[in-house]
C-alpha cells in the first residue's frame, strides 16, 4: 500500500491506470495475520511520527509514520537495501524496488504475511536530503473483492475514485477522497452547492483561488464538516473532498 500525499498545488492527470498502480496498491479487504508485523526500523539518525497507526487506505488498513532525515534518497534506499538483503524464502528477492511513482523512489517487502513499504523523495528545502512514509499493512485474502471506494461521498457522474483514506481517533471520524472528472471546475462546484444546501448544511466558505487555479467549498452541519479543493488539471478537475464527523457537537 502506497500513501501519497498530495500538496495543494501537486496536480495529478486523469486516471492513468499504469500511473495510478505504480502509485497505489489497491488490495481488497483484508485477511488479518494472526502473528504482530516484523521490525520495521526508520532510516537512521531520522525523524520519525506517526500519521496514524489505524489508517484505512483503499481498503486497506495500515500503521502509517511519516519520517525525514538529513541523508539522501540514495542513502535511505541502500540503508533498506542491507536490511531487507536476506530472502525471506528461498530463491524470492528480499525486497522490490520501484521508481515508477515520481518523485516517489519505492522500495516494498513482504515478511510474516505483512506488507512493509517505504516512500522516500526529495526535500526540497534541501536537495541534500529526504523525507517519506513508513507503511506496515497486513496481506490481503486472496479471495477476497476489490472495496468500492467513496460509497458515502457524493460525487459528479463520471468521475473517477484515486484514493480514499479513512482515520478514526478519539472523538473524530475523518475521510479524505481524491477524484477525479472531465467536468469543469464550476460545474463540480455548482454539483456540491446544490448537494450540501439542498440537505440544509451551512456554507461556511465559497471562493476562488485566483484564476485557473481553482475553487474552495467549506460546508457544516452539527458535527459535520466537509472541505472541498476543486483544482484545474489540464483537461481535468481534481477533487479533494476531507469529511470530518465529531462525536461531539462543535
Amino acid at each position: 500500500m502506497y500513501v501519497i500525499m498530495f500538496s495543494a498545488k501537486k496536480q495529478l492527470s486523469h486516471p492513468n491506470k499504469s500511473v495510478v498502480a505504480a502509485l497505489l496498491l489497491i488490495f481488497s479487504p483484508l485477511q488479518l495475520a494472526f502473528a504482530g508485523p516484523p521490525d520495521f526500523p526508520a532510516p537512521p539518525g531520522a525523524s520519525v511520527e506517526w500519521v496514524g497507526q489505524n489508517v484505512e487506505v483503499n481498503g486497506i488498513k495500515s500503521a502509517i509514520r511519516a519520517f525525514h532525515s538529513k541523508k539522501s534518497i540514495e542513502d535511505v534506499v541502500e540503508f533498506y537495501r542491507r536490511e531487507w538483503k536476506r530472502p525471506v524464502e528461498k530463491d524470492k528477492p528480499g525486497f522490490i524496488e520501484s521508481i515508477d511513482a515520481a518523485p516517489w523512489y519505492i522500495i516494498s517487502r513482504i515478511e510474516d504475511d505483512f506488507l512493509l513499504t517505504v516512500q522516500v523523495q526529495v526535500n526540497k528545502n534541501d536537495q541534500a536530503a529526504s523525507w517519506g512514509y513508513l507503511s506496515t499493512s497486513p496481506l490481503p485474502s486472496t479471495n477476497s473483492k476489490a472495496p468500492k471506494l467513496g460509497k458515502t461521498v457524493p460525487k459528479i457522474p463520471g468521475s473517477f475514485v484515486m484514493q480514499e483514506m479513512k482515520s478514526d481517533d478519539p472523538g473524530k471520524k475523518a475521510s479524505t477522497l481524491i477524484i477525479s472528472n472531465t467536468h469543469s471546475v464550476r460545474n463540480n462546484a455548482d454539483f456540491y452547492r446544490q448537494h450540501y444546501q439542498g440537505k440544509g448544511w451551512t456554507t461556511e466558505t465559497d471562493r476562488n483561488l485566483g484564476k485557473n487555479e481553482g475553487h474552495s467549498l467549506v460546508f457544516k452541519s452539527r458535527r459535520n464538516r466537509v472541505t472541498i479543493m476543486l483544482l484545474k488539471d489540464k483537461d481535468y478537475t481534481r477533487v479533494v473532498v476531507n469529511s470530518v464527523k465529531n462525536s461531539v457537537l462543535q
